[in-house]
């Protein structure tokens, strides 16, 4: 997800989490939007406590991280794969300062529609500090970050349907308040082709680029004001994957 690329938090961490579904299933759910899972007939829930420092890291402090996702879906019957997601965190960031831990908060919204041969989304989020606890001003205080993100996945009808294209642009500030650098957000896009030749096995062809702000540092990464501007970022990638 963009807010992971962006270097906000990791997709997986220890915890212990509760999820379900708002009143029962959503019928046929795998032939009406081409995914069973979170199937819920009006929407999914998930909320858990975490370590809050991801898989890759050591917990420094002993803080724990509440996560919370809210789904709905308003037209079970008329549009099954229109949903609409809100996402939040709220913790500490797992670097100590003489301050104390940094505030480590997020708050996301994503609009998604799917269908067996399309998915769409788009998303917001806003946040301070991140995971690391290392996205902090001079006085140690968390900065203040942004961005949105647009994805689509589409099967082409060629190639016995198994050729899908996608596409994805995302938007990062890494100081919306230019507490240390103005300038510092980056634009990225991606595009692609993905030949599925059997089950899920598959060969991907990608490019993808990114235009850096003057103040933007690279990704992951909080603003450098001593940095005069890392340009633009091209590359393509061939990818083969082999699932069993």
């Amino acid at each position: 997800m963009a807010i992971e690329r962006a270097g906000t938090f990791n997709s997986a961490d220890m915890g212990i989490s509760l999820r379900g579904n708002f009143f029962g299933s959503l019928a046929d759910a795998e032939r009406r939007v081409g995914n069973h899972h979170y199937d819920g007939r009006w929407g999914s829930w998930h909320i858990g406590v975490y370590n809050g420092s991801g898989y890759h890291a050591v917990e420094e402090n002993c803080n724990k991280a509440i996560e919370g996702r809210f789904t709905v879906r308003p037209m079970p019957d008329f549009l099954p794969g229109l949903q609409l997601s809100w996402f939040g965190i709220h913790g500490e960031g797992n670097t100590d300062y003489p301050t104390g831990w940094p505030d480590y908060n997020v708050n996301m919204t994503m609009l998604s529609y799917q269908k067996p041969w399309l998915i769409l989304t788009a998303q917001y989020f806003t946040t301070k500090g991140n995971a690391q606890g290392t996205w902090v001003d001079a006085q140690d205080n968390a900065l203040r970050t942004d961005g949105y993100s647009f994805f689509s996945n589409l099967r082409l009808p060629i190639g016995r349907r198994k050729l899908w294209w996608f596409a994805r642009y995302d938007h990062f500030d890494q100081d919306v308040y230019a507490q240390i650098a103005p300038d510092a957000d980056y634009d990225m896009w991606i595009t692609g082709l993905a030949y599925y030749f059997t089950g899920e096995n598959l060969i991907m062809v990608v490019y993808e680029g990114t235009d850096y702000g003057n103040g933007a540092n690279k990704k992951g990464s909080a603003p450098d004001p001593a940095l005069t501007g890392l340009g633009n970022d091209r590359k393509v990638q061939v990818v083969m994957q082999v699932k069993f």
